[in-house]
């Protein structure tokens, strides 16, 4: 007989409900029953091997909620063991927590029995694919994990360097609004930004120019006593150039695996677009493969697209809208939304700069924003009313892609 394992993960541990035949009564009386005690247990994450030895050699299948990293572990070992996994969508687990037990309350055990229930009745009995999280490509994987692994170094150094611009404010003055940034913006390793490297004695690869413009500047600033580094800040710039080899490190994989072949169709439409590879990977992550889309009618496949890239809509205004459009709450991915928000930001709405071109679709896009962040005197919007037209213009660079990629990949 098929066994049933429902398993809510957390950071250390796992309540696990194992179940043979399914119970009679209303899941909350199940829940509240001694019955239950026979079916519940806990595991920390060693032991593992407690767990399989309870479940045997039966044909087994586990539900899971996809909670990142949590749940890796879990899902990695089961089905190195034969377990069948399938992977239930928070949201779809919430609101059937409502439903059967009334409560919006977080309770370990009664969720697994939940994922249980799942199971049965949008599984076996009617299957429902809005209540499973279908498994990605490994590849997109790999991309999805270096993405993640690129925001959390990114935010650790942005953290770091915010807190020695703070200490140099009265450390030395004059270069606590210091911006070093990248040579064109490129990532090598061992070459973080030139300050940087030179506050943390790390600036071998330095030219002598540009060491002697330093050394002679803090040497100036030092004899008029306004100036005078403490170790912490330049320990501080070390570990920004640590992680500056980290980033260049992961941004070298992600750039490996976006090369593979089976991205090339997805590049050259991307190309249209000049996106850049975090870009690149964080659609991809969202969207691959196109062909999900290409058998849904046109109208339903772009809402869907539209969400996969963070940029869906829920409205639950009773049919009080708010002047000037926009309401409702944005849905889908966050990091794609606001990928697609910055390139917005920082590739259309500034001027075109002296030597810079923009393709066709780019102009099309600078257009779009134009005519909504602007008013017929030329003046440009301000608060509300451009925080809706940046909206808008990211909207619309959602559909220009799935246009691009329907057209190209149909």
């Amino acid at each position: 007989m098929l066994k049933i394992l429902g398993l809510d993960v957390s950071a250390h541990r796992v309540d696990a409900v194992l179940i043979e035949k399914f119970p009679q009564i209303a899941l909350r009386d199940f829940y509240l029953s001694p019955q239950f005690a026979a079916v519940h247990s806990v595991y920390e994450v060693t032991e593992l091997d407690c767990l399989l030895q309870n479940i045997g050699d039966a044909p087994t299948v586990a539900i899971l909620e996809g909670t990142g990293t949590y749940s890796y572990y879990w899902r990695k070992h089961l089905r190195k063991h034969g377990v069948f996994v399938v992977i239930a969508d928070q949201g779809m687990v919430k609101a059937t927590r409502r439903s059967l037990g009334g409560t919006d309350n977080k309770d370990d055990p009664f969720d697994a029995l939940v994922l249980c229930e799942l199971y049965r009745r949008h599984y076996l009995e009617i299957y429902d694919r809005r209540f499973w999280v279908k498994e990605l490509n490994p590849k997109i994987e790999q991309i999805r994990r270096a993405l993640l692994d690129l925001k959390t170094t990114t935010r650790k150094q942005t953290s770091f360097v915010n807190s020695i611009k703070s200490r140099l404010a009265w450390e030395y003055p004059s270069r606590a609004h210091v911006k070093s940034v990248r040579p064109n913006g490129s990532l090598d390793v061992g070459k973080p930004p030139a300050f940087w490297a030179w506050l943390a004695g790390k600036g071998d690869f330095l030219s002598k120019a540009i060491l002697a413009r330093f050394e002679n500047h803090y040497s100036k600033e030092q004899k008029c006593d306004r100036a005078n580094i403490s170790e912490m800040t330049r320990q501080f710039a070390a570990t920004v150039c640590e992680l500056h080899d980290i980033e260049a490190g992961i941004e070298f994989r992600l750039t490996n695996l976006l090369c593979e072949p089976d991205f090339d169709p997805y590049h050259r439409v991307f190309d249209r677009f000049a996106f850049g590879y975090r870009e690149r990977g964080w659609i991809l992550s969202r969207i691959y493969p196109f062909e999900d889309f290409l058998c849904l009618p046109k109208k339903r496949a772009l809402r869907r697209f539209r969400q996969a890239c963070g940029l869906g809509k829920v409205e639950k205004s009773s049919g009080q809208v708010r002047a000037g459009g926009g309401g409702g709450k944005w849905t889908g991915c966050a990091n794609t939304r606001s990928t697609l928000w910055t390139y917005v930001n920082c590739r259309i709405e500034p001027q075109r700069l002296k030597g810079q071109s923009y393709t066709p679709v780019q102009v099309e896009l600078r257009e779009y924003f134009t005519r909504r962040a602007f008013d017929a005197d030329g003046t440009k919007k301000r608060g509300g009313n451009l925080a809706d037209a940046r909206n808008a213009s990211c909207r619309k660079l959602a559909d220009l892609v799935f246009r691009e990629l329907y057209n190209g990949l149909n």
